[in-house]
């Protein structure tokens, strides 16, 4: 588990306050509501992180990236945040699947011949690469499922003593029907309930669509942990319930995820954590939209589930991305191809490049400076944008329209992009720190002007890809 310090930001148009001024969609009450923190200048945030079986994609990544968004945003405004986002090293099926396969961990370890903590480790460490080269901000706090067994059980106990749960056969089932507001953050009627925790037979459950707080373990399995209920292992959904509380409270102010994540993930976290303290465990719950891939759902059996290190490897800067994700509403679909990747990539050099010629122009001796930029109405505009439910697209239509504008000094023009960069995270300090125009990316040549060794590993991935042979492909990358 990582702990990184806590910084705090000021604003200089801002002192102390009670609202934040930020209006998101909150999935809970199906509106834009303004975002009151619990504590006064403290933001308590939790996000759903990987699961550490095989790398993320760049689906994954967007919802990282909107999670990135919200928390500079508050930081940028002279908030206090702890971030917490959890790592998944133990279970984390979907629940239709859970009895009818194995654990997924379990399953890469025997496919490349490690143990399960090794490979935990191997892609933990690829995706903390990811969120680097992205210049995603890490959480301060990283938790590890398997680190906080003795928390999950604490929180099934408790249920168990609510009349909440009950035990079968080394099984612990979380009662739904004993608990009221079930199905409010999806809004999911009985029958879809149905569908999204099935798990083989329920012969032994009180209700079909109850789920599983822990599972007994089959003997010989590496993952397990002994119990008041047996040898066994950790349902799905209450890993979440217990790092969360453990490090922001039984109530916190903002949770973040993706959409396949509301139902049947984040429906049950909110079941257990209520069902265990009785009171309302998360105020704000934002979640993004899927990515599509020339119009499909990303899934590696289709093979367009693309890494972040396939993206360099085709000859793109990783930020190429983060600039894509501004492109669209965070909770809209967002079709990924490689032309409209190429033309961000193209919109972020030609920023570059402006952020370098703006500077040639600027007054060089308080371009770097730390000291606050007073409020102008640029960044009121910016501002405004941003936090009325994270609307990028309009924000970078405000960036550009500053960036052009002969209304400012070039020396205003710089210091106000470099200032709003530390919400859009686009690294624009650290470029111009290293002195070096942008390099372009011809749409046209941008396989051709790979070393021949790694343009060669990527056409022969495309070939496995399109034959469905994704093992083989994935061998490649690895190397």
């Amino acid at each position: 588990m990582g702990n990184g310090g806590i910084k705090r930001h000021v604003c200089p148009c801002l002192s102390t306050f009670a609202n934040t001024g930020f209006k998101i969609y909150n999935t809970l009450t199906r509106r834009i509501e303004e975002i009151v923190p619990l504590h006064a200048n403290t933001i308590k945030m939790y996000s759903c992180g990987p699961t550490v079986y095989r790398y993320i994609h760049i689906g994954n990544l967007r919802t990282f990236i909107m999670a990135d968004w919200l928390r500079r945003t508050f930081e940028y405004r002279g908030f206090t945040v702890v971030h917490v986002k959890n790592i998944t090293d133990v279970g984390h099926m979907r629940q239709e699947l859970v009895d009818q396969g194995e654990d997924k961990m379990l399953a890469q370890a025997r496919k490349e011949g490690k143990t399960s903590a090794q490979i935990a480790q191997f892609y933990t460490h690829a995706f903390h690469e990811d969120e680097t080269a992205l210049n995603i901000l890490p959480a301060h706090i990283f938790p590890y499922a398997t680190q906080h067994i003795p928390e999950m059980i604490a929180i099934i106990e408790g249920l168990l003593a609510n009349g909440i749960a009950y035990e079968v056969n080394g099984y612990v089932y979380y009662d739904v029907k004993r608990f009221p507001g079930y199905g409010k953050l999806s809004g999911n009627l009985l029958e879809s309930m149905l569908q999204g925790v099935r798990e083989g037979t329920t012969a032994d459950r009180h209700n079909p669509e109850d789920f599983p707080l822990w599972k007994p373990a089959e003997s010989g399995r590496e993952m397990a942990w002994e119990s008041p209920w047996g040898r066994g292992f950790p349902g799905w959904h209450i890993e979440c319930s217990a790092m969360s509380m453990k490090y922001l409270g039984k109530r916190f102010d903002l949770h973040t995820g993706g959409v396949d994540n509301i139902f049947p993930h984040h429906e049950d976290e909110i079941a257990q954590s209520e069902g265990y303290s009785g009171q309302q465990c998360v105020n704000y719950w934002v979640h993004a939209q899927h990515l599509l891939a020339d119009g499909q759902k990303m899934a590696k059996s289709a093979g367009n589930a693309y890494t972040r290190a396939e993206i360099e490897a085709r000859g793109f800067d990783p930020l190429s991305l983060r600039y894509f994700y501004t492109t669209a509403l965070y909770r809209s679909r967002l079709n990924f191809t490689f032309r409209a990747l190429q033309a961000a990539q193209t919109a972020l050099d030609r920023l570059r490049d402006l952020t370098y010629q703006l500077y040639t122009q600027a007054d060089k001796s308080t371009v770097l400076s730390e000291e606050p930029l007073p409020s102008n109405q640029w960044t009121n505009a910016f501002l405004r944008e941003v936090e009325h439910d994270l609307n990028m697209p309009r924000a970078m239509a405000i960036v550009w329209a500053m960036v052009r504008s002969r209304e400012e000094e070039p020396t205003t023009r710089i210091r106000l992009l470099l200032d709003w960069d530390r919400i859009l995270g686009f690294n624009l300090k650290q470029y111009l720190q290293s002195a070096v125009p942008a390099k372009r990316h011809d749409p046209t040549t941008s396989l051709a002007t790979l070393p021949t060794p790694i343009m060669a590993q990527v056409r022969e991935r495309d070939v496995l890809r399109s034959k469905e042979r994704y093992e083989q492909a994935d061998q490649i990358r690895r190397g």
